[in-house]
């Protein structure tokens, strides 16, 4: 599992390349007048706006040819751009490079698609990894900026994404995507594969079906999908998760760190600082790796949001009552600088990464990869916005004004993730699926009926033949009333399992008491 995640990540290098690139090639435009100001901004948002339509493609690819093949595809616009790049003799050949780049970096929803289908044990730290490659990716861009010309840089570039297209053929496709096309043999050998010799996959391979069958069962199109509530809570969630990621400037520090650098003044060589920059990134996402594994979601999300909102905040009082921003205002030169660090390291464990991983993790897999890369679409074009608008947003308001708007969507990003964020760490795919499809999205409720799951794990079985021997009708009866759902497990279950969990049970909410029903009842 850890190899075949790592493999699929791997294109993620070029994806922190593609990030990273404008930001040491834009000030060497700059300086050598082969290009203005306004060409500058196209050619970094057009890194950007190509994005959507490479996040469609690779969502339907993933959807109607599989998972893997959506990130073998991803390496040939990286390449084919990247060779542009280098060869560009004019503004129009960079543009056109940077274009077709873009369409590789839009497709890194089906990495996250991979991982969280292949490697459910390994989910959180392994989906975790994908933003460490990015931040390695940065690191190494922003490292050739300093030593060599932006040209060399693209041909350096190139590498990674064959090394990605290499590797991608030696692991197997998800067990999750070929169980799904009625490929049942082919799912099982690829669980074997992933799961290593020796080890039994016979009662995953049997839920697999199970699960698989059941879909069939309620199979319906995407457009009558819409309105349930397993498909629209997730997009209003990520959708809201990602506008306060862009709104919390961590895009902009990233596509223009030597000119953000350069505007705060810092006492030191740009590109020097801009490598401090990456480092801080790469060990930041590293770190967050590891928490990811160890902490939830809302937890992250919630520090994540905090410490920017702090960091941006500090970086707008250094510039305090000071409309030019040409110095600081009673804080150390040093200041800012550290601002920028610690926004830049905060927003690698949690508001960065976070929502690309959930994006892979909230949605049903019937539509998973074609709601992925749907959303992914919609985000990227928020990217090209934020990154397209920023020169001229800093010209109007300063920067001191752009960095309190910053601070503020820090905020929301904290009431967002202690209200709104769901909690999915250590639930499995399925498990958040019902989440959403049930009446109740309390997650004390869903982690209450955790609880006490493994009490009935006997009396499950005959709970479950009766259930679902009953009609549809009676069933959502039983579901939606605790009361009626009581009499219906007093029936059938041992009485010494109600004497275990009586006591319990008596402290929890009518809405708890529904979840846990619907998590007794189910496979």
């Amino acid at each position: 599992q850890i190899f075949a995640g790592l493999a699929a990540h791997s294109g993620q290098i070029s994806v922190g390349l593609s990030q990273g690139y404008s930001a040491i090639l834009i000030p060497k435009l700059l300086e050598t007048n082969f290009v203005d100001q306004s060409q500058a901004s196209w050619i970094a948002s057009l890194g950007v706006i190509s994005n959507p339509l490479g996040a469609f493609v690779a969502g339907i690819c993933a959807e109607c040819f599989g998972r893997k093949s959506a990130i073998a595809l991803a390496a040939i616009p990286h390449t084919v751009g990247w060779l542009l790049i280098a060869l560009s003799r004019n503004v129009s050949m960079l543009y056109v490079g940077r274009f077709i780049s873009g369409i590789g970096t839009g497709m890194a929803n089906g990495y996250y698609l991979y991982v969280s289908e292949a490697t459910p044990n390994q989910r959180a730290w392994l989906a975790s990894c994908g933003p460490v490659l990015v931040s390695l990716g940065v690191l190494i861009v922003y490292t050739l900026g300093t030593i060599t010309t932006w040209q060399k840089a693209a041909v350096v570039s190139i590498g990674p994404a064959i090394l990605s297209l290499a590797l991608i053929w030696i692991i197997p496709e998800t067990p999750a995507w070929l169980a799904s096309r009625g490929r049942t043999n082919e799912a099982k050998e690829a669980l074997l594969w992933l799961r290593g010799p020796g080890l039994n996959v016979d009662r995953e391979y049997q839920e697999l079906c199970e699960t698989n069958a059941k879909r069939k069962e309620k199979k319906e199109s995407l457009l009558r999908a819409l309105h349930k509530p397993n498909v629209w809570k997730p997009f209003v969630i990520l959708f809201i998760f990602f506008a306060l990621q862009q709104l919390s400037g961590i895009y902009v520090i990233l596509f223009y760190a030597v000119n953000v650098l350069k505007d705060i003044g810092i006492d030191m060589n740009e590109y020097a600082a801009s490598v401090g920059m990456g480092v801080i990134r790469l060990f930041a996402s590293i770190l967050g790796a590891g928490l990811a594994n160890s902490f939830g979601r809302k937890i992250l999300a919630f520090f994540s949001g905090f410490g920017m909102a702090i960091a941006a905040m500090g970086v707008a009082l250094c510039f305090r009552n000071n409309t030019t921003s040409s110095t600081r205002f009673e804080l150390p030169s040093w200041m800012p600088l550290l601002c920028i660090g610690i926004h830049v390291g905060m927003s690698m464990i949690g508001f960065l990464t976070l929502p690309w991983v959930m994006t892979s993790e909230l949605y049903p897999l019937r539509f998973r990869g074609s709601l992925g890369g749907f959303t992914t679409s919609i985000v990227q074009i928020l990217t090209f916005v934020t990154i397209k608008t920023y020169p001229d947003l800093k010209a109007i308001v300063g920067l001191e004004f752009t960095m309190w708007i910053f601070g503020v969507a820090g905020v929301l990003g904290v009431i967002f993730a202690l209200t709104i964020l769901p909690e999915t760490r250590g639930r499995s795919l399925d498990d958040i699926e019902m989440k959403f499809s049930s009446r109740s999205n309390d997650d004390s409720s869903i982690y209450a009926g955790k609880i006490f799951s493994n009490a009935w794990s006997q009396p499950k079985n005959i709970i479950l033949q009766r259930f679902t021997s009953i009609s549809e009708e009676k069933q959502s009866n039983i579901a939606a009333n605790a009361y009626v759902y009581d009499n219906f497990c007093l029936e059938l279950s041992p009485e010494k399992l109600e004497k275990d969990i009586e006591v319990s049970e008596k402290k929890l909410t009518r809405d708890q008491r529904i979840v846990i029903a619907l998590d007794r009842v189910r496979v």
